[in-house]
């Protein structure tokens, strides 16, 4: 009780202004976007969107995809707003024009911050000197910047990029101690 309590006092969720681009309605999303990956669909992907619990917290924050080739496209027209190394992958990452961030990762790219990027335009390749996963495969999150509000702080929101491409559907969550209605 008292946990719940000091997380209403401290956790804000996110008004329903501050989450426009993002859509709740999946079959909006058919089309905006493609995979990182062309040609990929939701049988593709080696390991889902998890996400996390605070913006701290260990999650799975976007979906792996394998990858036949190691080309990777833009999933949406945007500009390029970093390109770089991250710890010790490369990584880029696309602003879209609803204000979404995408970064794709292990990704090395001739892009620079600030070049335009268009949809399914090719954006880099899968580095060779670096392995995501098992097999070849690309690791895209999605973020709304400052979204998730936590006390007077704003963090990144982390959304599931599945869902984007229609390959998953929203979260329903339900009170602790109920069940669904039958």
């Amino acid at each position: 009780m008292l946990q719940a309590l000091l997380l209403g006092l401290f956790f804000q969720p996110i008004p329903a202004a501050n989450a426009s681009g993002i859509h709740t309605d999946a079959s909006h999303t058919t089309g905006a976007w493609v995979p990182p990956v062309e040609g990929a669909d939701e049988s593709a992907v080696q390991e889902a969107f998890i996400p996390p619990s605070m913006p701290w917290s260990a999650a799975h924050r976007g979906i792996d995809i394998a990858a036949p080739t190691a080309e990777v496209v833009a999933p949406g027209g945007g500009e390029v707003t970093f390109a770089g190394v991250v710890v010790d992958r490369p990584v880029i990452s696309i602003r879209h024009d609803n204000g979404l961030i995408s970064s794709l990762e292990p990704i090395e790219s001739d892009l620079a911050v600030g070049d335009p990027v268009s949809q399914g335009q090719v954006v880099g390749n899968i580095s060779a000197n670096q392995q995501h996963c098992d097999n070849q495969c690309v690791h895209w999150g999605v973020r709304k910047p400052d979204a998730w509000q936590i006390g007077s702080t704003l963090r990144d929101l982390y959304i599931d990029p599945a869902f984007l491409l229609g390959w998953s559907k929203p979260s329903i969550l339900w009170p602790v101690h109920s069940d669904p209605p039958s």
